[in-house]
């Protein structure tokens, strides 16, 4: 039998079945169909310190939460409303995080989390600096260090104890010490360390993501600072906002969150 009878037979059998040519050159691969997300309401869980919850936006926009919720309808697919749990607290450390955790208080809304963002840390490392501040050296860095570390993980496991897909948006510590003196060379590098950390657990979680913020607080030339030179205004949350989404640009987000959501043009491929 010629070639050609073999494909009209082939369309022929296809039309009775209700599948179309399209659809079949699609199925066997020769093309793909943009994947469309149904919208819906989008549950994000805030969790952690003062910049989670926005102090110092002198524009009570929410600081980065507030923002990023206000503009992921706009920049993703599958997302029509953000609705925010805000969990987080000012002053709040690494270890008073896991007490929240540990304590249940807010196991259901992690459980019903579509995404999560979390900043933690900075209270960590300033702590070690009001309690050895006359008597500072390297070395309470590096003691505290591993304890550190331990607590990340420990805050991992628990949000995963309870949502395991849900992408954590973690965000990194940066040195506002560079607003009141030109050399702080050696706390950069501990701050480095510390992010490296974080960075290395938070890429052994599949659905979880590093944003980096050093180098948009490096200063305050860019004036990214409020009042107290220590948390970000609101131009210094918009730069956080905006550096979330560059490096949800950087991964598949579709693949991230479990197939929820996606950047608006992702290519996903299943």
């Amino acid at each position: 039998m010629k070639k050609y009878h073999i494909f009209l037979l082939a369309f022929m059998l296809l039309a009775l079945t209700g599948c179309s040519a399209t659809e079949a050159i699609r199925d066997t691969g020769v093309f793909s169909r943009e994947k469309v997300l149904p919208k819906k309401e989008i549950e994000l869980v805030a969790l952690g310190d003062s910049l989670t919850v926005g102090v110092g936006d002198e524009k009570d926009a929410g600081g980065y939460v507030g923002r990023l919720a206000k503009e992921m309808p706009e920049k993703m697919d599958g997302v029509e409303k953000v609705n925010i749990t805000q969990t987080a607290k000012k002053g709040r450390r690494s270890d008073q995080l896991l007490t929240q955790l540990k304590s249940g208080e807010i196991n259901d809304a992690l459980k019903k989390a579509d995404i999560i963002t979390m900043t933690i840390g900075g209270n960590d490392l300033m702590k070690i600096l009001r309690e050895n501040f006359t008597t500072l050296e390297r070395q309470h860095f590096d003691t505290e260090r591993p304890n550190y570390e331990k607590r990340y993980i420990e805050i991992f496991k628990l949000i995963r104890a309870q949502n395991q897909t849900a992408p954590i948006i973690a965000v990194g510590v940066y040195n506002p010490l560079t607003v009141y003196a030109e050399d702080t060379s050696e706390f950069e590098k501990i701050l480095d360390e510390w992010n490296q950390d974080m960075k290395n657990i938070v890429e052994k979680d599949a659905y979880a993501i590093f944003v980096p913020t050093v180098d948009l607080f490096h200063t305050n030339k860019a004036e990214v600072y409020s009042d107290d030179y220590f948390h970000p205004n609101a131009k210094g949350y918009t730069n956080m906002k905006n550096r979330i989404f560059e490096t949800l640009d950087t991964v598949s987000v579709y693949k991230k969150s479990n197939g929820r959501m996606k950047m608006k043009g992702e290519t996903v491929n299943e």
